[in-house]
């Protein structure tokens, strides 16, 4: 247990070595610090506070530098502290008034914008299409054998596939089996997909056969593998950290951001957490990862989780601006959705 003062002090060394990159000294912290002691007290406890492993000192003459154990400290300290900045807000909602975005679109800003306000690699995770509700299908006729399914879910996705007219269905009025499908599959999901038969529903032979036809296309893009769709920005943010050390991990690490399996299998355990979770250096399940720093939270509709959004830097990363920031994210798209979905 760390008494007041090495407390006080422990955050002071993480502070000012996130804010600088520069091993913190015994004097920079008598003059920073309202305690009343000497720099010879204040070295006596950081050498305390080194044999406890929550700092290290890389040269005998440098300062002291904080280890994953000293980040922990501090982050743990933080939790339901921080506050998020007017402006950074203001900047969140506004991307978030637009209701006209589609998903994709909003979800790629989101990142991008999280990325900018961090200044770290940001990830989000979108909704499985199996946790989507049919809001509406569109069937247009692209040319004489071709049609174009359009399906938007309550979630705002668009989702699109192009369909081979067979010969008996050259002369289907789309405009029937178009309404006939609304009528059916408004505000249905996978589950009862599964269940549907349209020959049920249509008199024309045709019609019928043309609507099955769609409903198992539609099956198919529900069906797609769970959490599919990662949208990523910054991750030329790691490269503000980079150097000649570090230059082959964070290289390294770039190519796992092409690895879409390496993205979902990094953050299945936040899914399944349900809660925010700040993972420090070696306290990543990924060997390549314990440099780096993730700070992740789901975002959900009700009590049903749809994806995550988090973020991936060093692990000298401004906790007390990302943790707020990528909480508020999360918060602002549960909203947003839960809105969509009414």
């Amino acid at each position: 247990m760390l008494d007041k003062r090495q407390q006080k002090i422990l955050r002071a060394v993480v502070y000012k070595y996130i804010m600088t990159g520069v091993p913190v000294g015994s004097k920079s912290l008598a003059e920073s610090l309202n305690l009343g002691i000497s720099p010879a007290t204040i070295r006596n406890e950081l050498s305390k506070l080194e044999g406890m492993g929550y700092l290290y000192q890389p040269h005998v003459s440098a300062g002291r530098v904080p280890t994953p154990l000293g980040y922990r400290f501090y982050v743990d300290s933080l939790i339901g502290r921080t506050r998020l900045r007017e402006e950074e807000k203001e900047a969140i909602l506004t991307l978030f008034s637009n209701k006209a975005k589609e998903l994709e679109d909003l979800l790629q800003e989101t990142s991008n914008l999280l990325s900018r306000l961090t200044s770290t690699a940001a990830i989000i995770i979108a909704p499985s299409l199996r946790r989507n509700l049919i809001k509406h299908i569109d069937l247009v006729k692209l040319s004489t054998d071709m049609i174009l399914l359009v399906i938007i879910t309550d979630t705002g996705r668009v989702e699109k596939k192009v369909i081979e007219l067979r010969e008996g269905e050259l002369d289907v009025d789309l405009d029937t089996v178009q309404s006939f499908l609304n009528r059916k599959l408004h505000a249905k999901g996978y589950d009862a997909l599964r269940d549907f038969d349209p020959q049920k529903g249509l008199r024309d032979q045709k019609a019928s056969s043309l609507a099955v036809r769609v409903v198992d296309v539609i099956r198919e893009i529900l069906t797609r593998e769970e959490y599919e769709k990662v949208y990523v920005g910054g991750t030329l943010n790691l490269l503000r950290y980079l150097d000649e050390e570090g230059r082959a991990r964070i290289e390294n690490l770039l190519r796992h951001f092409e690895e879409q399996y390496f993205l979902l299998n990094l953050l299945s355990e936040v899914i399944r957490a349900k809660e925010l979770t700040v993972r420090i250096g070696d306290e990543n399940v990924f060997q390549d990862l314990r440099h780096f720093s993730l700070v992740a939270t789901p975002y959900a509709v009700g009590e049903e989780t749809m994806g995550t959004v988090s973020v991936l830097g060093p692990t000298r990363m401004d906790y007390a601006r990302v943790i707020p920031t990528v909480d508020f994210i999360a918060k602002s798209l549960s909203q947003t959705l839960g809105l969509l979905r009414g």
